[in-house]
């Protein structure tokens, strides 16, 4: 066999595990996020503050994973601890399968923090090509797998529960979830051990422009995502009179032109980020004016197709701004940091988008986030005028 089979052979291996473990991880990841707020308002009769403060923990515990543990060990230790919290995250399905309004809040905990092991590690291993059309395909592939994941889990659950509880759908995550822990060794970490240096701290990769634009860029999508994400499916059962069926099923077609959007970009490489960021943020306004004026269900569905479209876009293209301003030996703690930055924020804005809606309204919370937004995409503009990295012609 000669080389260059060989080498393409390990890229397809390579490729292969890591949309299976990026779709195990994903799938059951948001079901999580989209079952718990159900469970939690069915079963435990939280309120919305109540409902954002679990969110918040499970985030949270997230957070200090990937900011505090994942950056701070090397990549031999890190393959160890992401085999085990594949498997302690997949049990944590178990535990939600039994929780009660008390024992709910230390499993989203256990939940989150094992999940923020796996997460960062996935986008490094994505990444670790050097050549950079090859490294930008391949995370534009694990960016897909996401998508993929997005669109066929709340499909499959919204299946789940035409015969079964919110309680037992978490029984049947449980077999997605153990994908993870069952291909686990063979995801390929970095070799080098030369990643812990004084230039990974936090204060050296926040100085790079880079980080700052792929940073900001998700933040213009993460606080409309985490309000569709919390609240969606508890907007569409209250205003449209869905079940719990339908209200799952809308995250499904949501994540549609998500998926397209990152098939688009696994196709063709990007080249001029700057763009579609530009882009992303027109679509996003615009899909949140439709929800707002939403009527019935069918023009929300509309407004969902249209705010897929972003999300597809701009994770994406934040995580190949990582890879075109940082070597592969500082990778892995931009990556980490990037990851528990979002899931700090991603920690904190369902608490205060949960306290948002109890003050206004379900349908008032689209207009309420609009200038949160505009905001955050000023300052990612100013920074974006400063990496070079972000149009690439070659």
């Amino acid at each position: 066999m000669s080389n260059a089979k060989k080498l393409n052979n390990a890229i397809v291996t390579i490729a292969i595990v890591i949309i299976l473990i990026t779709f195990g991880a994903r799938a059951s990841n948001n079901m999580i996020g989209t079952t718990m707020p159900l469970l939690a308002k069915e079963y435990f009769n939280y309120n919305n503050t109540e409902i954002g403060l679990l969110a918040t923990v499970f985030m949270g515990f997230m957070f200090i994973m990937s900011n505090f543990i994942n950056t701070k060990i090397k990549s031999k230790t890190r393959r160890k601890l992401f085999i085990l919290s594949s498997i302690v995250y997949t049990i944590t399905f178990l535990f939600f399968y039994i929780s009660n309004s008390i024992m709910i809040w230390p499993v989203a905990a256990l939940s989150g923090f094992s999940i923020g092991a796996l997460m960062p590690n996935l986008i490094t291993s994505a990444g670790l090509f050097d050549d950079r059309k090859l490294r930008e395909r391949m995370l534009a592939i694990y960016s897909l797998s996401l998508s993929t994941s997005l669109l066929i889990g709340p499909a499959i659950e919204s299946i789940i529960l035409r015969y079964y509880t919110i309680q037992q759908s978490f029984l049947f995550f449980a077999i997605i979830a153990s994908v993870v822990p069952l291909l686990s060794p063979f995801l390929k970490f970095p070799e080098t051990e030369h990643e812990l240096g004084s230039d990974s701290s936090l204060k050296n990769i926040v100085r790079n422009n880079g980080f700052k634009v792929a940073l900001l860029n998700n933040l213009t999508y993460q606080v409309p995502f985490a309000f569709i994400i919390t609240f969606d499916g508890i907007y569409a059962k209250t205003v449209f009179h869905a079940s719990n069926s339908i209200a799952i099923l809308l995250y499904s077609l949501f994540f549609i032109t998500s998926f397209l959007g990152r098939l688009f970009l696994a196709a063709k490489p990007v080249t001029n980020i700057k763009f579609l960021i530009d882009l992303s943020v027109l679509l996003t306004i615009i899909g949140l004016l439709v929800a707002w004026i939403s009527p019935n269900i069918y023009v929300f569905i509309i407004a969902l197709l249209i705010l897929g479209i972003p999300h597809g876009f701009t994770y994406t293209l934040s995580i190949v701004t990582l890879s075109r301003t940082f070597d592969v030996k500082l990778r892995n703690a931009a990556n980490s940091y990037f990851f528990s930055t979002m899931s700090l924020i991603g920690a904190i804005l369902p608490s205060i988008l949960g306290i948002l809606v109890d003050v206004t309204s379900l349908r008032w919370g689209f207009i309420a986030i609009l200038p949160i937004i505009i905001a955050v995409f000023y300052f990612t503009e100013m920074y974006a005028r400063q990496v070079k990295e972000l149009k690439m012609y070659i």
